[in-house]
């Protein structure tokens, strides 16, 4: 398998599987239930990694479609700026994620509190994993970053 076929057959685990944690992370947040939290976080911290193939098959990715007729390197070159945010994003709310379960094992008062920023940071990483996934999607299809047509009015 080369590194496109990676990057493409990853590249969607790491959005949708640590939202889905964040989620449950939330459910168990909402219903005070520890072991719900400890699933979601834990969740959380394993879908994260799925950011490291997706991020280091882009390089060879790239290498593969930079050459193609109609792809623009600026839109490559967005996707790969905002992969780069979101590759740290991600790491810092698995770290969190990780801190929270070991807070919550070790039965800490600040396991509550790290809970808390672990969904706002989850949550601003969700969305600029989201944003990432927009940018790769321009790559083939440019169409989705063009403002939409003008209507016409008619005026009979």
């Amino acid at each position: 398998m080369d590194p496109l076929q990676l990057h493409l057959l990853v590249n969607h685990l790491p959005i949708i599987g640590a939202l889905t944690a964040l989620i449950v992370v939330v459910i168990g947040v909402l219903r005070k239930n520890v072991a719900v939290r400890t699933v979601g976080l834990s969740l959380y911290a394993v879908m994260a990694l799925a950011v490291l193939p997706t991020y280091f098959s882009g390089e060879g990715a790239e290498e593969r479609v930079e050459n193609i007729a109609g792809i623009s390197h600026d839109v490559i070159h967005e996707h790969e700026e905002s992969a780069e945010l979101s590759l740290i994003m991600m790491l810092v709310a698995a770290a969190v994620a990780l801190a929270t379960v070991v807070a919550q094992w070790k039965g800490m008062s600040i396991a509550s509190t790290l809970s808390y920023l672990f969904v706002v940071i989850a949550l601003i990483s969700a969305i600029q994993i989201a944003l990432t996934g927009h940018e790769g999607g321009k790559i083939r299809r440019p169409d989705l970053g063009a403002p939409a047509p003008a209507q016409q009015v008619d005026h009979d």
